[in-house]
């Protein structure tokens, strides 16, 4: 037995695209209903039934190949519809009656969502930040960290250690005032260049160089204009430790989600 698998929602009268497969490899068609279209495909319930689903979301093996067909399916969708509302990996429903259901109760949310989506895509912005080089830079520039340093040369050992203790812990607040300061920068240079920034949670204690991650909405054509932001800001901040990675276009998952303001 088939399940129906649904990709995007884009407003009534979008094209249909010509010979793009799903998931499985089935051929993506068009639900209508009413001002409201829904590109869908089928696919096996014994793989995408609630528990089987469950179940498989914890399998990158099997995950993988089926999440980067999902996102190629809607990456296609985007390049003939505007605006789109991709949806998230795995909605699935038992029939066609259900998908109808489904465009039918989220009319009413869609329209605001068409219209802060309409000549957009989404990117994904990361600032990464080197934390030796960043140290190196601050002990260069700033004061307090240079005179603790020079006090812990001159002390005896019992001062050395307290005098090394309060450097590490001015050394903790001061990259800490440089990370905020970067992502505010990074932050500032965007939404000058006319995007919308949403900043995504990160894993606490995650480690890695990640410092913070955006998704960036901006109209479809400035891929360029951003990707001149991102090394603007690589010019300036790179020698302290800091720079700006930005991928895409893609289509707007994240601000199909998001308040639509």
């Amino acid at each position: 037995m088939s399940l129906v698998y649904v990709y995007a929602i884009a407003p009534g009268g979008s094209a249909e695209p010509k010979d793009v497969r799903g998931i499985e490899d089935g051929p993506v068609r068009a639900i209508r209903d009413g001002e409201l279209v829904a590109f869908v495909s089928d696919v096996p319930e014994s793989e995408f039934g609630e528990t089987p689903l469950n179940a498989h979301l914890a399998d990158m093996e099997w995950l993988t190949p089926r999440a980067v067909r999902h996102q190629e399916v809607n990456a296609a969708l985007a390049a003939v519809c505007d605006p789109l509302v991709p949806l998230s990996f795995g909605t699935v429903f038992r029939d066609e009656a259900g998908v109808t259901r489904m465009l039918r109760e989220r009319h009413g949310e869609l329209g605001p969502r068409f219209a802060a989506l309409r000549g957009k895509a989404e990117w994904i912005l990361v600032l990464r930040r080197d934390r030796e080089t960043a140290l190196a830079g601050l002990e260069r520039s700033d004061d307090a960290l240079r005179v603790l340093r020079d006090q812990i040369g001159a002390a005896t050992p019992g001062r050395a250690y307290l005098a090394t203790r309060r450097l590490d812990d001015t050394k903790r607040h001061a990259l800490r005032a440089a990370d905020a300061d970067a992502v505010a920068a990074a932050t500032d240079a965007f939404e000058q260049a006319g995007a919308r920034l949403f900043r995504e949670p990160l894993i606490e204690d995650a480690g890695g160089d990640m410092l913070a991650r955006f998704s960036v909405l901006a109209d479809r054509g400035d891929g360029s204009r951003l990707a001149g932001v991102a090394a603007a800001f690589d010019a300036q901040w790179g020698a302290r430790g800091y720079r700006a990675e930005l991928s895409g276009p893609w289509p707007a998952y994240r601000f199909s989600t998001v308040d639509a303001s």
